[in-house]
């Protein structure tokens, strides 16, 4: 036996980093654009996010269910760039600013065929309360089941039943009104 062959049957440690993470990469960027609401910080928090856990390849393929792990690591990234952004100050020029600035991306979202309601459940969703939003997106929009949301956010059990009840009833007390003017709108109060 030749020590060629001993070296052929390895995968190189980006060739099985690919392959076990290749599923996930749609859901881990669905996650972080839901996180941050913009494409572009989203794409730089998966990125910044696998080449944090490269390193950890070998603890990764050891994990039975990575999805809830990967949705953890990726939320703890986010929290952390979020609360170091809160620190920094930021200052604006006001001559880099233009009208063009102002024009809103072209998102997941509106490219969707029925925009305007997805833009509702949007508003409706940002007037949540962070929590509440997290639990609303993991579960309803990403299909994980309460125990997985435990692992992946460390809360108890009842706590995301909790927020999930109250997220669910404030998104219908948000949604219940119609887009129409005064005169168009079904009310259920006699005049």
């Amino acid at each position: 036996m030749s020590i060629l062959n001993l070296f052929k049957g390895k995968a190189k440690p980006a060739d099985r980093f690919e392959r076990l993470l290749r599923p996930h990469i749609d859901t881990l960027y669905r996650f972080a654009f839901r996180l941050g609401n913009s494409r572009e910080d989203a794409e730089e928090l998966v990125q910044h996010f696998l080449t944090r856990i490269f390193e950890k390849l070998d603890q990764l393929e050891a994990i039975e269910k990575p999805a809830p792990w990967l949705c953890r690591g990726l939320y703890n990234l986010y929290v952390d760039g979020y609360r170091r952004s809160a620190r920094e100050i930021t200052l604006f020029n006001q001559d880099e600013f233009d009208d063009e600035t102002a024009v809103q991306e072209e998102t997941p979202f509106r490219q969707a065929s029925n925009a305007e309601s997805l833009n509702r459940i949007d508003t409706a969703l940002q007037q949540l309360n962070q929590d509440q939003r997290e639990v609303v997106l993991l579960h309803d929009a990403e299909g994980y089941t309460l125990e997985e949301l435990s692992e992946i956010l460390q809360v108890p059990l009842g706590t995301l039943k909790s927020r999930l009840y109250r997220a669910r009833t404030e998104l219908k007390k948000l949604l219940v009104m119609e887009p129409f003017s005064e005169p168009r709108r079904v009310t259920g109060i006699k005049r």
